[in-house]
């Protein structure tokens, strides 16, 4: 790490597969995501499965910004520590926001996120892990999509609708508004993406094959 030239490191959150540390490289501000090393595996196993999904994620991001959606810049890859080198989005978690913004706001910035996420699929990529704590609203408004590292590039839609499945869950638990909220989501990914109404639908697929779902809750 010391001849990349990061200084300033700082922890910002440690998760099962990954730490994150805010740092400067060049004098420009960075997040660093290190990869963990699994204890329970043989160190050799280990050591590829995290090089495997390092370079997986850096792939993923790139193609991301390539097509133009809000992402953060990648700089780089730091193969030998496991870590990525990425652009600091500068602004607030979408969730950090879901009790302090009104309806009318909100409604647009989600909006915006379903516009992100559509492009995404409409380019068969995968986010893979798709929450309000993984977007990043920055100027109030302008939403970008972070953390790929369960990212992946795919045509099947059954994994596009997980993606959509797994944010209209969190959001559900969150929010009192998440129907509205959604409903705005689902403007936006439709407007980028022209297959998304099939996405969607596959979604509802999904979600009915689960045996206890309340009535009021299915998707209409």
């Amino acid at each position: 790490m010391d001849s990349l030239k990061i200084v300033q490191k700082k922890v910002l959150a440690k998760g099962a597969e990954a730490v994150i540390y805010r740092g400067l490289f060049l004098e420009t501000p960075i997040i660093l995501k290190h990869r963990l090393p699994k204890p329970y595996r043989l160190p050799q196993i280990d050591q590829t499965i995290r090089l495997h999904r390092l370079r997986a994620e850096a792939r993923i991001m790139t193609e991301a910004w390539k097509i133009g959606a809000r992402v953060p810049v990648l700089f780089g890859i730091d193969s030998g520590n496991y870590t990525l080198l990425i652009e600091e989005i500068q602004g607030e978690i979408l969730f950090s926001l879901m009790n302090s913004t009104s309806l009318t706001i909100l409604k647009s910035i989600f909006e915006g996120v379903g516009q992100q996420v559509g492009l995404l699929h409409k380019h068969d990529i995968i986010h893979g892990d798709l929450t309000v704590f993984n977007v990043i609203i920055r100027m109030k408004s302008t939403p970008w999509l972070i953390d790929f590292g369960l990212g992946q590039i795919s045509i099947e839609i059954e994994k596009k609708a997980d993606d959509l499945l797994t944010f209209y869950s969190t959001l559900k638990a969150i929010s009192h508004e998440y129907k509205a909220l959604f409903e705005v989501f689902q403007l936006g990914y439709f407007s980028v993406y022209r297959k998304g109404r099939k996405t969607f639908e596959h979604m509802k697929k999904i979600q009915s094959r689960a045996r206890y779902i309340a009535r009021e809750d299915r998707l209409e």
